[in-house]
């Protein structure tokens, strides 16, 4: 019995703001593919961004946590100028001198002739140009990827007066329950997996959370129970 179960892929894209575009892919096309979650070619541009849950980010004259250091903070959303890293810290040289903890920032690599990548090209301080666009952009990736505390201080940090900003204020509630609902179904998943409910797991990919992330994590058990299965689904036809 082939299996055609929708799944959505959302990629982010600007015009008048932030839109998504949705392309619906069977289950036996959804079970990952690197090539659907896109691919970067050629030059890519790094850039590392604050993404503090409690901002704004402590600066510190030296890679450690310590209550005599701090030299100065920065805001949620700042591009940094990263010039060495240790042991989970980055030291920048701009806006100011310092280091910085990784696990505060993120790191986003696009190529930038990449028409949607545009849009995660954040613009320096100064620049007329909607920030909040871009950092939805970024935060949408970075939700994908797996970082949901930093896609988080993300759309956190996009101001009232942005096209973005009703598209962030939806996700800073929504991303966490999706979240949170993703990750309930691939352990329950995997547990169907343990106890030999093979359609218990693949029907786990049924209107699964939109999230790269889980759905990676998922692919290799739903491949696995429908493999399983198989086997006793032809049993089961052969007896009729």
């Amino acid at each position: 019995m082939a299996l055609a179960m929708g799944i959505s892929f959302a990629i982010p894209i600007t015009t008048a703001g932030l839109i998504y575009a949705i392309a619906k892919t069977p289950l036996s096309q959804w079970l990952f593919d690197p090539s659907l979650s896109g691919h970067l070619e050629g030059t890519t541009v790094c850039q590392t961004l604050t993404a503090d849950p409690k901002p704004p980010l402590n600066v510190r004259s030296s890679p450690e946590a310590a209550n005599d250091n701090v030299v100065g903070h920065i805001p949620n959303g700042t591009l940094l100028t990263v010039v060495d890293e240790s042991e989970g810290w980055l030291r920048i040289s701009s806006p100011m001198p310092g280091w910085v903890y990784k696990e505060l920032t993120v790191t986003s690599c696009v190529n930038p002739r990449d028409a949607v990548s545009q849009a995660m090209l954040v613009p320096e301080q100064g620049d007329t140009s909607d920030r909040g666009i871009y950092f939805m952009a970024i935060a949408t990736q970075q939700y994908q990827s797996g970082n949901l505390n930093g896609a988080i201080a993300l759309v956190k940090s996009v101001s009232a007066d942005s096209l973005a900003y009703p598209t962030a204020k939806l996700a800073a509630v929504q991303w966490p329950q999706e979240w949170n609902r993703a990750e309930a179904r691939y352990y329950s998943a995997q547990k169907a997996l343990r106890d030999g409910r093979w359609q218990d797991v693949i029907m786990s990919a049924r209107e699964f959370p939109d999230i790269r992330f889980w759905k990676e994590k998922l692919t290799p058990i739903v491949k696995q129970a429908i493999e399983q299965s198989q086997p006793a689904q032809s049993v089961s036809s052969a007896q009729r």
